[in-house]
């Protein structure tokens, strides 16, 4: 069965820990050495990414040496046929849905009906990068990482209920700090 194979949880979250904050620290450090320099802005910027997307790939350098993994990795890549239309759906619509309902909220708390219109430009960016590639990408290369090594190392040990909990509580605990 493919998922005993999965056998590195420590080593998988503490390299998916540690190697972004490191990148994201540093990156912190040098956009406060000589604000407005494009140089470290770009280093900062390009720092902030690796720091998304070490998690990436270090799921991947896990499981890419055993033919097993990669063809795992490949399935949940490339093979549609387990895809429902109704997840799709969920997909696409639950967030726009969730930021609509919560702004239709606001408006019983005296928020402004302005909300709803569409700027007319980016209300931020990441450093070099727009805000589009940011909303896109980040959830993609985060997903790629924590849903293929990172749930299943601890499925591989726990009950689904369990694994749930586990990972919930890791989310928690990155969000709060």
């Amino acid at each position: 069965m493919t998922i005993e194979k999965y056998r590195h949880p420590v080593r998988f979250y503490s390299l998916s820990i540690i190697i972004p904050w490191l990148c994201w620290f540093t990156a912190a450090y040098l956009s406060h050495i000589t604000p407005g320099s494009s140089l470290l802005l770009t280093i900062s910027s390009l720092l902030g990414l690796l720091g998304l997307v070490a998690p990436m790939i270090i799921a991947f350098a896990m499981m890419l040496p055993d033919p097993e993994l990669r063809s795992d990795l490949y399935n949940r890549l490339f093979s549609l046929e387990k895809i429902k239309p109704v997840y799709l759906l969920a997909t696409f619509g639950l967030m726009l849905t969730s930021i609509l309902l919560a702004q239709a909220i606001s408006l019983f708390f005296g928020y402004s009906p302005e909300q709803f219109k569409l700027a007319h430009g980016f209300t931020f960016t990441a450093g070099i990068f727009p805000a589009w590639f940011m909303l896109f990408m980040a959830p993609i290369i985060e997903e790629l990482a924590w849903h293929t090594y990172g749930t299943d190392c601890l499925r591989r040990r726990f009950s689904l209920f369990t694994t749930n909990i586990i990972f919930a509580t890791f989310w928690v605990s990155n969000i709060l700090r």
